[in-house]
């Protein structure tokens, strides 16, 4: 192996070229016998065998307890979830468009649910809106402030979400379950 070694030499550099150092180590399998006892290097019987460990008990199962935190994909489906629920809340999407996120057995709560949260809002922005005189071109629109997660057990996922709507404070509660791949909400409620 050779190495490359730049000099100046006038304007242009000159390349001189070199024998590289040897990088392995020597070849030492064989070593010598009186190598091995090291001083102060205890001594190993190898002739004998190893004492027989009494045979033990198999150990306890464990209780399943809750996961302790909500996986990614978890968090992620309820943030889409979410996200969705403000869109219909704000007006920007019609409740039936929660129908294709819902567990089929549970989707006409689910779309009542978000229903009747849109009509809440849009109620209150009314009432809020006679009390003062120059009415605003646009509604401020509902802002997820925070997210909990739970996840009871693998599979299903609990959550909250404080709403900022307006210059009140509202939580939306839902529940999550896993089917065929894909997040399906069962609960869902604005409170």
């Amino acid at each position: 192996m050779s190495t490359v070694e730049v000099t100046r030499q006038g304007p242009r550099p000159a390349i001189r070229l070199r024998r590289a150092p040897r990088h392995e180590p020597p070849f030492d399998d064989e070593r010598d016998p009186r190598a091995w006892p090291w001083p102060h290097q205890l001594a190993l019987d190898w002739s004998k065998p190893a004492p027989t460990q009494p045979p033990t008990l198999a150990p306890a199962p464990r209780r399943r307890t809750a996961v302790t935190g909500a996986s990614a994909e978890a968090k992620a489906a309820v943030r889409r979830f979410v996200s969705t629920c403000v869109e219909v809340l704000n007006g920007y999407r019609p409740a039936a468009h929660l129908r294709g996120l819902s567990q089929p057995r549970e989707a006409a709560t689910v779309v009542a649910q978000g229903l009747a949260g849109a009509r809440r809002v849009l109620e209150a922005r009314q009432a809020r809106a006679r009390g003062r005189a120059p009415r605003p071109r646009r509604p401020v629109p509902a802002a997820v402030v925070r997210l909990r997660f739970c996840e009871p057990r693998e599979g299903a996922v609990e959550a909250a979400a404080i709403l900022l709507i307006g210059d009140r404070t509202h939580a939306l509660a839902l529940r999550l379950e896993r089917h065929d791949e894909s997040w399906q909400a069962t609960a869902l409620r604005l409170i």
